[in-house]
């Protein structure tokens, strides 16, 4: 299955996808309709936005099929996998979250442009 990490399992903050079972496939960017938040400084969701969004970067992976129940259970609650749109126009599935669940456990990290930044930024 062909997923978009945005946060914890980008190459920079968790050092090596493959350990998660995660293959590499190639740095990609949403198209610019999407909001970015954090959940406990570890966990990242999209949520689609009328305006104001940004172009979220993020890694093209492959999670083999056999792994897929194992992390979608990972996630937090109010955290789904959903259909999100690439800036070339390619359709992947992507972590997304409900508003209405994770609501004040989420902070929008949009201004910091990507999960990454926002990593480095709180580290230092």
């Amino acid at each position: 299955m062909l997923i978009l990490v945005i946060g914890s399992a980008l190459r920079e903050v968790c050092g090596d996808p493959a350990a998660l079972g995660l293959t590499f496939l190639e740095e990609v960017s949403t198209a610019p309709r999407y909001h970015l938040y954090a959940l406990d400084d570890r966990f990242a969701a999209l949520v689609e936005v009328a305006e104001g969004g940004i172009s979220v970067p993020g890694e093209l992976v492959e999670l083999p099929d056999e792994r897929v129940e194992e992390i979608l259970a990972s996630e937090p609650p109010g955290v789904t996998q959903g259909p999100v749109e690439l800036a070339d126009g390619r359709v992947v599935s992507c972590a997304f979250g409900d508003l209405a669940v994770i609501g004040e456990a989420a902070r929008d990290i949009t201004s910091w442009g990507g999960f990454a930044a926002y990593w480095r930024a709180q580290q230092a």
